[in-house]
């Protein structure tokens, strides 16, 4: 049911520039003071394409997109970017440290035909802003490129078209990142691109991360077919992605926590919550472990020094059940978006517009800020079963409700999009 692609990407020359130094994790997770950092690192940072700086003599002629686009075109003809001499599939490889263990995930960059929603062939589970579409989108015109690739997830239960590839892949570079070690690997041999875009064509996919970047990808598309047509396919009708199966071993997937700064003193907090549940004292943060296996109608609160949990009653549990959490089943961000608005009377968008809500999956971000007066609400995770049936079932879930570990770099490889030419691009 979907279509890929090898393509002939484009990757920073290791003989011009400390790969460390230009590559970068997801635009999207990263803090204002982190994107300085990474944009003062080296002139060849890949924010500087995906995410870079923005000044108070901005124009309409001069801006981060058009900026993006200069540097695009001058490290592509300096040789600060090369050029694949033959269309590949890329082998992504990841291991990380998770609880005293070192885990190992592996992932396939490739080009993935589009296909709108209403195809059914590559799933949502998370609702889109308008707001971070159009800046995606502005990036996309100016610089026709793709800097990073999106994270969708797909079912091959014998992990055959991982293991077909890593069997032919021809090592291209390693990068160690805050205890992580990366490396890419290319394949270009025609059998063997062949079988895997046969298993593929079974499968659907399901989006992990990026949501915004695929709703973008159909909003140019439309525009390019506007000026070139629907038929033959062209370059523009492709995304860059990097898949992994369900059911690959290192693939994890954290709670994402919330921290509140709520107008209301601690007592009548806990007066609010009390109409809705019980409350107990903890005498210390349970172990990670024991996090996870929260059932989904209880939390963990931290707020100074206090440690407590909340457990939803039943028969308020129950009532919600039959009315909007069954719609996704009982997930732990459905109840606590409902615990939220009921037991508050805010919405997570109303909070997060006014400074007032951080999410987080790192347990230590939450300790620190709740000893700054902060609510930290602990979550368990969203099973990986639950995005599934959420997205078979043509649902979405709340905002944030899953976290994937780790996060894939941005700048490994690069997909150039010739809007009047076809694959392979």
């Amino acid at each position: 049911m979907v279509e890929i692609k090898p393509f002939r990407g484009w990757r920073y020359n290791p003989e011009r520039v400390p790969l460390k130094d230009v590559l970068a994790p997801p635009y999207d997770v990263v803090t204002p003071e982190e994107q300085k950092s990474y944009l003062s690192r080296s002139p060849y940072n890949v924010f500087h394409l995906e995410l870079g700086a923005t000044y108070e003599t901005d124009t309409a002629s001069e801006n981060r997109y058009t900026r993006a686009q200069k540097y695009w075109d001058r490290w592509r003809q300096e040789g600060i970017l090369i050029k694949e001499e033959k269309p590949a599939l890329y082998l992504y490889c990841l291991r990380f440290p998770w609880q005293g263990q070192f885990l190992k995930r592996r992932g396939i960059i490739a080009l993935v035909r589009l296909a709108p929603w209403q195809s059914r062939k590559i799933l949502p589970h998370e609702k889109t802003f308008d707001r971070v579409t159009e800046d995606r989108l502005q990036l996309l015109r100016a610089t026709k490129a793709q800097f990073s690739q999106i994270f969708c997830l797909y079912h091959d239960k014998a992990l055959e078209s991982l293991n077909i590839l890593e069997e032919e892949a021809s090592f291209l570079f390693r990068v160690e990142q805050n205890e992580e070690v990366h490396e890419l690997s290319r394949v270009t041999s025609p059998r063997v691109l062949a079988e895997v875009q046969q298993i593929f064509s079974r499968e659907l996919l399901y989006i992990a991360d990026g949501h915004h970047r695929y709703t973008t990808a159909l909003r140019f598309m439309a525009e390019m077919e506007r000026l070139y047509g629907k038929e033959p396919p062209r370059c523009f009708h492709y995304m860059m992605m990097y898949l992994c199966p369900f059911e690959e071993p290192g693939l994890l997937v954290l709670p994402t926590h919330r921290l509140l700064k709520l107008p209301f003193p601690r007592e009548e907090i806990l007066n609010r919550l009390a109409r809705f549940g019980k409350t107990e004292r903890l005498a210390n943060l349970p172990p990670q472990e024991d996090l996870a296996k929260l059932p989904p109608s209880s939390f963990i609160l931290l707020h100074q020094d206090e440690v407590l949990r909340f457990s939803l009653a039943e028969e308020i549990l129950k009532g919600w059940k039959e009315s909007d959490l069954s719609k996704v089943g009982l997930l732990p961000v459905a109840v606590f978006t409902r615990l939220l608005k009921e037991a508050f009377g805010f919405s997570e968008a109303e909070l997060k517009e006014k400074g007032r809500l951080i999410y987080t999956p790192w347990v230590d971000l939450v300790r620190h800020h709740s000893q700054e007066g902060w609510w930290g609400f602990l979550l368990s995770p969203t099973p990986l079963s639950a995005l599934e049936q959420v997205a078979n079932a043509g649902l979405i879930m709340p905002h944030k409700s899953t976290y994937f570990h780790p996060k894939i770099l941005t700048g490994t490889v690069f997909f150039e999009i010739h809007p009047d030419k076809g694959p392979p691009c």
